[in-house]
């Protein structure tokens, strides 16, 4: 008698059949629990010769294998005992066929492979379109822009476009082909003018300097490349504030200000903590640009849990008033504030570009985002706008209509990943919690409904008892993959803090394996490490994430910031779930990830 199971990542494949195609696949799998044997059929020139498919319905097949994993069980007779299969996938029977010749053969404990033989190579499966370029160098896969996005990157809008899309969904390179079409486009109907014209920008340095390098590979001619300017939102600001000036602003972090008011709060016996009011200013009164005490008074604080009373609000008004002041004595800015400032001097001056990219776009304060609306006259295919909402790392809340941007009739959803696989794409789901992402035209977008095309290995995660025993699994994990044949450039280590980072560095570059910093510039005989912020955007081969445990993620610094403000403990704990689930995502092919002791609560919450 067979018996028959369903590989955790199917039930979201199943989720998309067919109504009709769902029951004959349950039918199929009543008929193995009753004992009976539908007809199987081997597979001609598969890896995994194991493998076989198994009649859905009419021109519908599924794929089964061996569950060695059941049979390996202890105690087991092998004479006796029932054949245990695994339904891994139910597609279009020539669909089907081709995802079983490339299945690779699998022990209980992972890839078959004899003694001494190097680990296979982690590559993943997917759609014969996707075949050449999974083949190809990292490098060309790294600007390779999935075939059904191209009238996207080459379109013409009437205004400004918004794409949203969840992880590996291709929005960084769509928004790379989009800059470069531009340019071109640029380049031929302002053959007189050489000046830049297209701004491409991310509020994430890394992520920035990354594009640039990119850009460099799709527009070889450096009068085209020329035209495109790539520049952190932060950048721009600064660089358009100086201009006017002449002085070059100095900014505070979000945090450095909080401990100044904090300490002004305390002086002066307010009943708010230091980082209540950087929130509020940054939040409430910076992002609606209020400049009038009955303004503040009458508006609604959209995400700010807390009740504020109109005479709490004059003592919240009149305390930011003071601190403002403060520091525009001391030469001082926010960056939300300096923003605004470089938005104002746009007005004044006029627009600076004829179209604008914004990669990231759900990370942008509204000041923001009014300096981007500032930099680009209104006309066809003035702002091109890339975000997912689900990977959200700020607390801004922004309509784009009530900032001068309609994307009305020019919005689209992306859901087809096809830069990471349906097993990382699964695991790293739940990180996020249950929560509804708001997306920057005020709609809930969530990354529910996304299926990825790519088939690959499952995550690992593996615990550890001491530090010392969790880098040296990591060693072990980096030279695996190296040895499997994938450049050491293509692999990226990261941890939660820097004190993590050393250590990941120091027993790399103790075993041989050459270490380079994020943030820095590729090397291709070294693997790339740092902090999780510093993944953003990026995009490797495989990922290994180290000190996922709970004394460490969320840092213990991080809670403490809140001050016991709840609203603000609330979006500190979604901020490390984004943290960890972008890195999660940017692995194509391989995921691994590594704590001592007690995993992460972000962890173990989604188990």
């Amino acid at each position: 008698m067979s018996a028959l199971a369903i590989a955790p990542t199917f039930l979201s494949d199943f989720n998309r059949l067919a109504p009709e195609v769902q029951l004959d696949t349950l039918a199929v799998m009543r008929a193995y629990q009753a004992g009976e044997h539908p007809e199987t059929e081997s597979v001609a020139d598969a890896a995994d010769p194991g493998v076989r498919i198994v009649g859905i319905a009419p021109d519908w097949s599924g794929v089964i294998v061996p569950d060695l994993a059941a049979e390996a069980e202890p105690g087991r007779d092998d004479d006796t005992a029932d054949t245990h299969y695994r339904l891994l996938t139910v597609r279009p029977r020539e669909e089907a066929l081709r995802f079983a010749r490339g299945l690779r053969p699998r022990t209980a404990s992972g890839v078959l492979r004899e003694a001494g033989a190097p680990e296979a190579d982690p590559r993943p499966l997917g759609p014969p379109e996707l075949a050449d370029a999974l083949g190809a160098p990292f490098d060309r896969w790294r600007v390779t822009l999935h075939p059904d996005q191209l009238r996207l990157a080459n379109a013409r809008f009437r205004g400004s476009a918004r794409i949203t899309g969840g992880p590996g969904t291709g929005k960084t390179v769509l928004a790379l082909h989009r800059a470069a079409r531009l340019a071109e486009l640029d380049a031929d109907e302002n053959p007189g003018d050489h000046g830049e014209s297209v701004l491409l920008t991310s509020p994430n340095r890394t992520l920035a300097q990354s594009l640039s390098d990119r850009l460099d590979q799709l527009l070889p001619d450096p009068d085209t490349r020329s035209r495109v300017r790539v520049a952190t939102t932060d950048g721009l600001a600064h660089s358009i504030v100086r201009a006017h000036s002449g002085v070059a602003p100095r900014t505070l972090a979000l945090d450095e200000l909080a401990e100044r008011w904090r300490a002004a709060a305390l002086t002066d016996g307010l009943p708010f903590s230091g980082r209540f009011l950087a929130d509020e200013w940054e939040q409430v009164i910076l992002a609606q640009g209020l400049e009038r005490l009955p303004d503040y008074i009458r508006c609604e604080r959209s995400g700010r849990v807390q009740h504020l009373a109109p005479e709490h609000r004059r003592q919240v008004w009149e305390a930011v008033r003071r601190y403002v002041g403060a520091m525009r004595v001391e030469g001082l800015w926010s960056q939300p504030q300096l923003a605004g400032e470089a938005a104002r001097l746009l007005g004044r001056s006029g627009p600076a570009y004829r179209h604008v990219v914004v990669d990231e776009a759900q990370d942008l304060h509204p000041t923001q985002w009014r300096m981007l609306r500032a930099a680009v006259p209104e006309a066809a295919d003035d702002l091109f706008v890339v975000a997912d909402p689900d990977q959200r790392a700020s607390d801004h809340r922004v309509s784009l209509a009530s900032l001068g941007i309609n994307v009305r009739g020019r919005g689209h959803r992306l859901r087809v990943s096809y830069r990471l696989t349906q097993e990382i794409l699964d695991w790293s789901t739940p990180i996020l919690g249950r929560r509804a992402a708001q997306g920057a035209t005020d709609d809930p977008d969530t990354v529910s409904g996304h299926r990825s095309v790519l088939r690959g290995a499952a995550p690992q995660v593996r615990g550890f008892a001491s530090r010392a025993e969790e880098f040296g699994g990591l060693g072990e994990r980096v030279r695996s993959w190296i040895e499997a044949g994938v450049r050491p450039a293509e692999i990226a280590v990261a941890g939660r803090n820097q004190w993590v980072v050393r250590g990941v560095t120091k027993e790399l570059e103790a075993l041989g394996v050459r270490t380079t910093p994020l943030e820095g510039a590729s090397d291709p005989s070294s693997v790339r490490v740092g902090t999780m912020h510093r993944m953003k955007g990026q995009e490797f081969r495989c990922v290994a994430l180290v000190g996922v445990s709970d004394h460490l993620l969320p840092p213990k610094a991080a809670l403490e910031a809140a001050e016991g403000d709840q609203v603000a403990l609330e979006h500190t704990h979604q901020r490390e779930r984004t943290l960890l689930f972008v890195a999660c995502t940017r692995a194509r092919d391989a995921l691994y990830v590594s704590h001592v002791g007690q995993p992460s609560r972000l962890l173990a919450e989604s188990w």
